[in-house]
């Protein structure tokens, strides 16, 4: 039996061009990996994580709750996560949900006040981020000092 192809996706900073290839990781979690395909593309601005570091996210607008696939806490560089937060956390009080990239080291994934939190795993840039997609890194990383850039995520054909 011959296994599917990787799916694929990109993320790119329109306004200046940096971009990246992630692969999808439909065997770990593949109702999230349909639930994010079917979403695409998504465009929207970015922000910057304010409690568990070096990421950024986007907003979705119709947040769903998923499985509890490759769930994790301490995500790596190159990391796409699907969060989920039903409104009973300290942050909110109406559910959200975020697609969120890791770009550098360190991150422990929290909610204000230092409530520890878990994302859903669902794609991986693959490639060192001191080498391979640096650019792109840097980029999320202006997002902390420059604020809010738009973010888009599409799906990658052919």
């Amino acid at each position: 039996m011959q296994s599917a192809p990787t799916r694929r996706i990109k993320l790119s900073f329109p306004a200046t061009g940096e971009s990246a290839i992630a692969e999808l990781l439909d065997q770990d979690a593949p109702t999230v990996c349909d639930f994010i395909w079917n979403l695409l593309p998504i465009e929207h601005k970015a922000i910057h994580g304010m409690y568990s570091g070096a990421e950024v996210f986007v907003l979705l607008d119709k947040p769903e709750p998923m499985p509890r696939e490759n769930e994790i806490q301490l995500p790596l560089p190159g990391e796409l996560l699907y969060f989920y937060n039903d409104g009973s956390g300290v942050t909110t009080r109406k559910p959200v949900s975020e697609v969120c990239f890791i770009y550098g080291r360190g991150v422990t994934l929290r909610q204000a006040e230092g409530v520890p939190t878990y994302a859903r795993l669902f794609a991986r840039i693959p490639g060192d981020w001191t080498k391979d997609w640096v650019d792109f890194a840097n980029a999320c990383k202006r997002v902390r000092w420059e604020g809010p850039q738009t973010l888009r995520i599409e799906r990658v054909t052919g």
